[in-house]
């Protein structure tokens, strides 16, 4: 399995990218005062993970054929220690402080479907888990079942694609009004197929490590991200084909310089679990201390932000590759 030090920096990106605008939102609600800056979608950084995760799963899955219990219990094993460990300290958070939390209440039946991976809707109708960032791992999480499916059909790529089509052609046939159905059959799961198609081209052995083209083709994808983020386009769309020539810069064109990144794109996930933890603890210690004024504004981002990264690394490094042992530390793990 091959090691892409582009897909550890387009991780790190991805992840800072959502850390970057949660800090600034932050930022502008206590500090009252804005920028401008929303015209960049940070929080489609998670639509460059969702086409990552599809190219990761297409190189790694070919051995898990047949075997498709197997291939469920590796990616729970990877996915859900970190998860349920923040969510549990989200639900302490909720009991100890009732009020902390912004927009999140103690809900039995969410917490249990959070445990569960399953889409919850909220009573202002937002379908999230307890610890909101875990929306995505609830999509994750039905990838990958559907992956496992296709793991027992002998086109696997072919059976997860139509799959994934077939799931998402659904509401043209049936009228759904239940938040799982809801939530499974959005549009945006196709970036899953985006990255399954990049991986195809990879294993066709059509890369090679061309720093101008990738460079150029990373700055594209983010144009157009940007340039595509305040239009009315279906976000897989909007994001998910600027997310795809941004992931193809980092995988079929990955020059070897990107290797340096391999610390950040390990802690990438831990970045996104923990870092609405570290805005809020920061929160409390930097506002009352900081300015009113531009200077306290973004000392508050970039410290929010280098705090944020930095417990992120200490968490890799201490709690998440200790648990999954010296196989796991590879990019495919």
């Amino acid at each position: 399995m091959p090691k892409l030090g582009g897909l550890q920096f387009l991780r790190a990106f991805a992840a800072i990218m959502v850390l970057i605008g949660h800090a600034i939102a932050e930022a502008e609600h206590y500090f009252a005062m804005s920028f401008g800056l929303n015209f960049i979608p940070w929080t489609r950084g998670v639509d460059i993970f969702f086409v990552i995760s599809g190219f990761i799963i297409t190189l790694s899955a070919t051995r898990y054929l047949g075997r498709p219990i197997a291939f469920l219990k590796r990616r729970f094993m990877r996915v859900a220690p970190l998860y349920y460990l923040f969510t549990t300290l989200m639900v302490i958070t909720i009991l100890v402080f009732p009020d902390g939390p912004k927009d999140t209440k103690f809900e039995f039946g969410q917490i249990l479907s959070s445990y569960g991976f399953f889409p919850y809707a909220r009573p202002d109708g937002r379908i999230a888990p307890i610890l909101s960032l875990g929306w995505t791992l609830n999509y994750e999480m039905f990838f990958y079942t559907l992956c496992a499916f296709s793991l027992l059909a002998g086109h696997a790529t072919l059976t997860l694609c139509v799959g994934i089509i077939s799931v998402v052609l659904l509401p043209t046939l049936i009228e759904f009004q239940t938040a799982p159905w809801l939530y499974w059959t959005n549009t945006i799961i196709t970036e899953f197929i985006f990255g399954i198609l990049l991986a195809k081209i990879y294993q066709q052995g059509w890369h090679t490590p061309k720093t101008p083209v990738a460079v150029s083709l990373f700055l594209i994808g983010l144009t157009l991200l940007i340039a595509m983020g305040s239009t009315d386009l279906p976000r897989f769309i909007a994001a998910g084909v600027p997310a795809v020539l941004i992931v193809a810069a980092g995988t079929l064109f990955c020059p070897p310089l990107f290797a340096r990144w391999q610390i950040l794109g390990n802690s990438s996930y831990a970045l996104y679990l923990s870092h609405r933890f570290t805005l809020r603890i920061g929160t409390l210690l930097l506002v009352p201390v900081l300015p009113q004024s531009t200077l306290g504004f973004w000392a508050y981002v970039l410290s929010i932000s280098l705090l944020s990264i930095g417990l992120a690394v200490l968490v890799h490094l201490w709690v998440e590759r200790p648990f999954l042992g010296e196989k796991q530390k590879q990019v495919f793990a």
